[in-house]
């Protein structure tokens, strides 16, 4: 992936589609640089990196092992037609608020970094002393639990 990276909140990236299959990832991303299987609490989720990219797709075992969350560190990734490298932590509510998100959610992490949970996004924004590290974004899910894919 030469492109530069967009976000897209509850789509995905570029042309990388929630809901996809691994062989579909693949075809975009080619084979991931390392992969783990995190079985937390009964819930299997295969990971995939893609350190060149700054890029980690999440399959849901429950989902059909389909992409269902997205994460990167890439400081030149969008989203919001913003560079990430650009927002800061105290005019984040306010960009998401002039997009018509009101659900936020902060916490300080055990390991050091605040994260800013907008939950009718489907984001969380990580920061240390105040600067972006990471983006994380999911598919939503609608009242039963299904994936809205779009």
């Amino acid at each position: 992936m030469t492109e530069k990276i967009e976000i897209k909140l509850k789509e995905g990236l570029n042309e990388l589609k929630f809901g996809l299959s691994m062989g579909g990832v693949k075809k975009i991303l080619g084979n991931p640089d390392d992969t783990e299987i995190d079985d937390d609490d009964g819930e299997k989720t295969e990971i995939w990196y893609y350190w060149e990219h700054g890029i980690t797709v999440f399959f849901d075992y429950t989902e059909d092992k389909r992409c269902t969350c997205l994460e990167t560190e890439n400081i030149d990734a969008t989203l919001l037609g913003k560079s990430i490298s650009e927002l800061k932590e105290t005019d984040i509510k306010d960009l998401f608020s002039q997009k018509g998100y009101k659900d936020f959610e902060t916490e300080d992490e055990t390991w050091g970094e605040r994260r800013i949970s907008i939950n009718d996004a489907v984001v969380d924004i990580y920061f240390d002393n105040g600067e972006v590290v990471s983006v994380n974004w999911g598919v939503d899910y609608n009242d039963e639990e299904k994936p809205l894919w779009p």
